[in-house]
């Protein structure tokens, strides 16, 4: 049914079934009503199975429903530190950056929020790493991880790495005007 199978085809890993999940449900969704769904899009198990007129608590008996949960968490962390860092790359380009001219409230407020989402992401990993645990050997989970979680993870250390000279500055040269 999955077309699921492991063999080195040197490839990103693509085949942990619970994030078919939902594709599979449209799927059916679609076999069962004839309708499609890209306007009105479902994102979780309970309603799409409603809609097909099935009973809504067989998502909490689907194998590997909790890892479905954490991606989908771990998609919505994702998404967040993804705004917020354009969010701070849009206000304060490298031009500013190299002359310290950025507005020290703001960038201490996006930095506190960016550590805040590095908890959530640190977190949401830590549970994925147990429940993929339930289904996959622990080379299959690092592969995924590193994936799908560590490119963020740098991609926020460089954000530090970035302001950090603008962080430690007290002082400020007056800008020229020519």
């Amino acid at each position: 049914l999955t077309g699921w199978s492991r063999f080195d085809h040197f490839m990103p890993l693509c085949d942990i079934l619970p994030t078919a999940y939902p594709s599979l449900l449209y799927s059916l969704h679609i076999l069962n009503t004839d309708q499609f769904l890209a306007n009105d899009p479902f994102y979780d198990c309970e309603t799409l199975l409603k809609s097909i007129g099935k009973y809504h608590h067989l998502c909490k008996t689907l194998p590997g429903m909790s890892i479905f949960s954490n991606i989908s968490s771990l998609s919505m962390v994702v998404s967040k530190i993804q705004n917020l860092l354009k969010l701070l790359y849009d206000t304060s380009p490298e031009y500013n950056r190299n002359r310290s001219f950025v507005r020290r409230y703001e960038l201490d407020s996006q930095l506190t929020e960016l550590k805040d989402f590095e908890k959530e992401l640190l977190s949401t990993k830590e549970q994925l790493n147990h429940t993929l645990s339930d289904l996959y050997s622990q080379d299959v989970i690092d592969e995924w991880l590193d994936l799908y979680v560590t490119p963020i993870q740098n991609q926020m250390y460089t954000v530090y790495i970035d302001f950090s000279p603008v962080f430690n500055t007290t002082s400020w040269g007056r800008r020229p005007l020519i």
